[in-house]
């Protein structure tokens, strides 16, 4: 994952699209914290005001957090393709902060805003409460009040916080000299964060009583947000790695001190 902003923005060529490209990086992984925070707190919302069994209660916050990483993964693939789009505007380093905020939460909100809208307007009605067996609340009581109350609260207010928090993690990547880690430390940190989130989350809560699918509700979200965050972890990993290597080989003579021939320290040329 850490490696994606510098994938979609590889196929930017040219001395006029450089700037743009450095400004990506760090964007998408901005985008799968930011996401993971949003939903989250949505998350957490909705686990506090809607019914559940006690030992579920933090479900809600688990599945939050990792619908937010997923969404903010397009949204900063959303917010990349918007730079790319803009990229003839970039002329120097300095140059355009405010359109480049602007095109990055522009596309971070896209990205977050069309699938949630999608599914609330065209999919099937929530339930009224998170119990297992609660199926979709009838239409006549859905439209359009609950509808819009829902859609506000956990679909508009959580892509405009992604949204606001990629473009504060994109401009500090885009003034910073160390933009690349950025690649590899967000998503680790937030993988880490994954990792520990069942653990706190459900600190104090019952034991699972009785039969049914709800006495395996929070383990199976406990797998989930675990599984969430060792991919987080691995990719994290992957970019790091993928970083250091290529650390060893800089200068066109990697048998020597970067950027002299062989004949300037003191070796013999080759033969003609």
């Amino acid at each position: 994952m850490g490696q994606t902003v510098s994938e979609a923005v590889r196929g930017a060529a040219g001395t006029g699209a450089d700037v743009a490209r450095r400004r990506a990086v760090g964007v998408v992984p901005w985008g799968v914290a930011a996401g993971a925070v949003a939903w989250c707190i949505a998350g957490s919302r909705r686990a506090a005001h809607m019914e559940n069994y006690p030992w579920n209660v933090w479900t809600p916050i688990g599945y939050g957090a990792v619908k937010g990483v997923f969404l903010g993964l397009l949204a900063g693939w959303c917010a990349v393709s918007s730079l790319r789009l803009g990229r003839a505007s970039y002329r120097t380093e300095d140059s355009g902060a405010a359109r480049f905020a602007g095109l990055v939460f522009g596309g971070g909100l896209l990205g977050g805003l069309v699938p949630g809208s999608v599914r609330d307007f065209m999919g099937a009605p929530q339930p009224r409460t998170l119990y297992y067996f609660d199926g979709p609340r009838p239409e006549s009581e859905w439209y359009w009040r609950p509808l819009l109350s829902e859609w506000l609260t956990y679909t508009v207010l959580p892509a405009l916080g992604c949204a606001v928090l990629l473009t504060v993690g994109a401009l500090v990547s885009a003034r910073s000299s160390r933009r690349e880690s950025v690649g590899w430390a967000v998503p680790a940190l937030v993988g880490a964060g994954l990792l520990l989130l069942p653990h706190y989350a459900a600190a104090g809560l019952p034991t699972p009583e009785g039969n049914g699918d709800h006495v395996n509700e929070s383990a199976s979200a406990g797998l989930v947000v675990l599984a969430t965050g060792l991919g987080l972890l691995v990719s994290a990993w992957v970019a790091w790695s993928r970083r250091k290597r290529p650390a060893g080989r800089s200068g066109p003579y990697p048998s020597h001190r970067a950027g002299e021939p062989p004949s300037a320290q003191g070796e013999p040329p080759s033969a003609q």
